[in-house]
């Protein structure tokens, strides 16, 4: 709606004025003030570096709210491999802690309104928080006990299985660790991770205790997986080989940004789901 382009504006225009006020890089002056402290020089080169940092961070903004809207935590189970089963469990729980707590609080304010309550801004904060808190309490509880019935609480296996993965999440977490302090070695801490990675996918302890309905793979699925994983591969080739292809810099001067082949192909096999064909006939 109104309010959601509302939201991708202001998240483009605020780091733009930002960099454009703090910032006295760049040839090309748009203003200077003679003030001292606030004055200029105001720059295009900065006002573009602000506007193209908006337009990732808007960008990506948006690719997660139609993640979050067309992939439901129970997706999230349904394509994570048993032995990580604990883990993504831990995250669909954890993806519909938020919404919960937003419907328990629009809930609590109707119930004050009906009872006839005028909201007084910050003050109000006491009155919602003891109540909200008893409401994500009884949640919990009832997932936990919903958990409990369907079984995914009993032990993963043996101990001796129980303990090759923890081993194994050790293993993984170190290696992410080193893969950020170490961050000229980087072969390190991606070997360890790797390795335990594979370990955990072998030992696929602590599955499921069911099995979901199959879904079913479709022309149109092959279609999409096919151009994503291509573009893919584009776009990782060009970061290896040519970064400059695909990000854009106007520092010293401001330019025209170069069209290329690779970046327009992998942009228009990203756009291929809006073209007309790709669906399978119902």
């Amino acid at each position: 709606g109104l309010h959601v382009l509302r939201m991708y504006g202001m998240l483009i225009l605020l780091p733009a004025a930002l960099n454009l006020l703090f910032s006295r890089s760049g040839e090309t002056i748009l203003l200077q003030w003679p003030v001292r402290w606030i004055g200029g020089p105001y720059t295009l080169e900065a006002l573009l570096f602000g506007t193209t940092s908006g337009i990732q961070l808007a960008g990506l903004l948006a690719v997660m709210s139609v993640y979050m809207a067309q992939v439901a935590p129970v997706d999230m189970l349904r394509r994570i491999p048993s032995s990580l089963a604990p883990i993504g469990l831990s995250a669909s729980i954890g993806l519909t802690f938020v919404p919960q707590v937003r419907r328990s609080f629009e809930a609590i304010r109707e119930a004050q309104q009906a009872r006839g309550h005028v909201p007084r801004g910050w003050r109000d904060v006491p009155s919602w928080i003891a109540p909200l808190v008893t409401i994500s309490l009884e949640n919990a509880m009832a997932s936990a006990e919903g958990l409990a019935a369907r079984g995914w609480g009993q032990p993963p296996g043996s101990a001796v299985r129980r303990r090759l993965l923890g081993a194994c999440l050790l293993g993984l977490a170190l290696g992410l660790v080193a893969m950020v302090l170490l961050p000229g070695r980087p072969g390190w801490g991606l070997g360890l991770a790797a390795a335990s990675l594979l370990g955990l996918l072998l030992l696929r302890g602590g599955g499921m205790h069911g099995r979901y309905r199959p879904e079913l793979w479709r022309a149109y699925d092959g279609r999409i997986t096919a151009a994503s994983a291509l573009a893919l591969l584009i776009y990782l080739f060009l970061a290896w080989r040519a970064p400059q292809a695909i990000a854009y810099y106007p520092y010293p001067r401001a330019a025209w940004p170069a069209l290329e082949g690779l970046p327009l192909l992998g942009l228009l096999l990203l756009c291929g789901p809006a073209v007309g064909g790709w669906h399978d006939p119902d």
